[in-house]
């Protein structure tokens, strides 16, 4: 609809005027690569004619940014558009727009208070309620509320929760054991034989423990 376009329009122009007010350069990325990374997920595939090529429709910005910070771009981020080819519903589409910001320097707690602070810097400016409906993957509609501070949760501790299985204790190479068991405790999933042990752990989480 109409209000819906000029709602995404006014929301990129706060989300870039955050971005700046804190210091950051806003790069434009490639889109055609030569491999899909920065991600797990399947890519889409296409010919480059010129150099008689296949490339990849990147799946993510995150190489790219990462690489900006070692040349002297300390503070990044990008408005980007993204394509994988992998399945449809309320949360997933093939090309969809993410936003992605890199900072040296900062850790994972700088991070989590940077988000809260640029999540309600757009509440405000846009007047939005807090508390929004919005459909899961099932198109279920639930309330999701966005009033900071939000619940800190240990990773490690939580998928142990939710799974039976502490994560911290597998290692590189330990594949077949990770595999092993998270069968045993019954979350097999489709592709988990090509996985490495950090995409299993990754996999896992989002099985167990993202959906709640």
């Amino acid at each position: 609809s109409l209000q819906r376009m000029q709602f995404r329009s006014k929301f990129v122009k706060t989300l870039r005027e955050f971005y700046r007010s804190q210091w950051f350069t806003e790069l434009e990325t490639p889109i055609l690569g030569n491999a899909a990374s920065g991600a797990a997920a399947r890519p889409f595939v296409t010919h480059h004619n010129d150099y008689d090529i296949d490339v990849f429709l990147r799946i993510a910005p995150e190489i790219a940014l990462k690489t900006a910070t070692v040349w002297w771009l300390e503070k990044v981020f990008e408005i980007a558009k993204n394509f994988r080819n992998e399945w449809s519903d309320p949360s997933h589409l093939q090309e969809f727009t993410s936003i992605e910001h890199y900072a040296v320097y900062w850790d994972y707690k700088k991070n989590m208070a940077f988000t809260e602070q640029m999540f309600d810097y757009v509440f405000d400016t846009l007047k939005l309620d807090r508390k929004i409906q919005v459909k899961d993957k099932e198109w279920n509609i639930k309330q999701v509320d966005f009033t900071t501070p939000w619940k800190r949760i240990d990773y490690i501790q939580q998928v142990k929760n939710d799974s039976g299985i502490d994560v911290s204790l597998y290692k590189p190479g330990d594949e077949a054991k990770l595999k092993s068991d998270i069968k045993a405790k019954g979350h097999n999933r489709v592709g988990l034989e090509e996985q490495t042990v950090a995409t299993m752990i990754d996999y896992l989480y989002k099985k167990v423990t993202r959906p709640q």
